[in-house]
Protein backbone atom coordinates (compact mmCIF):
# COMPACT_ATOMS: atom_id res chain seq x y z
CA UNK A 1 0.00 0.00 0.00
CA UNK A 2 1.31 3.44 -0.93
CA UNK A 3 1.94 6.04 1.73
CA UNK A 4 -0.50 8.95 1.48
CA UNK A 5 0.89 12.28 0.33
CA UNK A 6 0.53 14.86 3.08
CA UNK A 7 -1.59 17.93 2.27
CA UNK A 8 0.53 20.30 4.35
CA UNK A 9 1.82 22.40 1.46
CA UNK A 10 -1.63 22.95 -0.06
CA UNK A 11 -3.18 23.76 3.33
CA UNK A 12 -0.33 26.15 4.18
CA UNK A 13 -0.50 27.92 0.83
CA UNK A 14 -4.31 28.20 1.09
CA UNK A 15 -3.73 30.19 4.30
CA UNK A 16 -1.05 32.35 2.59
CA UNK A 17 1.45 31.13 5.17
CA UNK A 18 5.17 30.60 4.68
CA UNK A 19 7.02 27.48 5.80
CA UNK A 20 8.80 29.63 8.36
CA UNK A 21 5.53 30.98 9.80
CA UNK A 22 4.11 27.47 10.15
CA UNK A 23 7.34 26.19 11.69
CA UNK A 24 7.29 29.02 14.25
CA UNK A 25 3.68 28.22 15.17
CA UNK A 26 4.63 24.56 15.69
CA UNK A 27 7.91 25.24 17.48
CA UNK A 28 9.99 23.39 14.87
CA UNK A 29 12.73 24.50 12.51
CA UNK A 30 11.69 25.43 8.94
CA UNK A 31 13.63 22.54 7.33
CA UNK A 32 11.32 20.10 9.16
CA UNK A 33 8.27 21.53 7.41
CA UNK A 34 10.04 21.40 4.07
CA UNK A 35 10.81 17.70 4.59
CA UNK A 36 7.19 16.99 5.54
CA UNK A 37 5.94 18.72 2.40
CA UNK A 38 8.33 16.73 0.20
CA UNK A 39 7.52 13.41 1.89
CA UNK A 40 11.07 12.97 3.19
CA UNK A 41 9.93 12.93 6.83
CA UNK A 42 6.67 12.82 8.74
CA UNK A 43 5.54 15.09 11.58
CA UNK A 44 4.78 13.79 15.06
CA UNK A 45 1.10 13.30 15.76
CA UNK A 46 0.99 16.27 18.14
CA UNK A 47 2.16 18.46 15.26
CA UNK A 48 -0.43 16.91 12.93
CA UNK A 49 -3.13 17.72 15.51
CA UNK A 50 -1.85 21.29 15.87
CA UNK A 51 -1.77 21.77 12.08
CA UNK A 52 -5.37 20.55 11.88
CA UNK A 53 -6.29 23.29 14.38
CA UNK A 54 -4.26 25.94 12.55
CA UNK A 55 -5.75 25.04 9.18
CA UNK A 56 -9.28 24.48 10.50
CA UNK A 57 -9.51 20.93 9.21
CA UNK A 58 -9.11 17.33 10.39
CA UNK A 59 -5.99 15.30 10.99
CA UNK A 60 -7.09 12.98 8.14
CA UNK A 61 -6.91 15.91 5.71
CA UNK A 62 -3.50 17.05 7.00
CA UNK A 63 -2.15 13.50 6.66
CA UNK A 64 -3.51 13.12 3.12
CA UNK A 65 -6.01 10.42 4.00
CA UNK A 66 -8.82 12.68 2.78
CA UNK A 67 -8.72 15.41 0.12
CA UNK A 68 -8.59 19.12 0.91
CA UNK A 69 -12.05 20.63 0.46
CA UNK A 70 -12.34 23.52 -1.97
Amino acid sequence: MEKPVMNIRQLREDKNMTQEELANMLGVKPPAGSKWERGLAYPRMDNVARMAQIFGTTMDVVMGLKPVSA
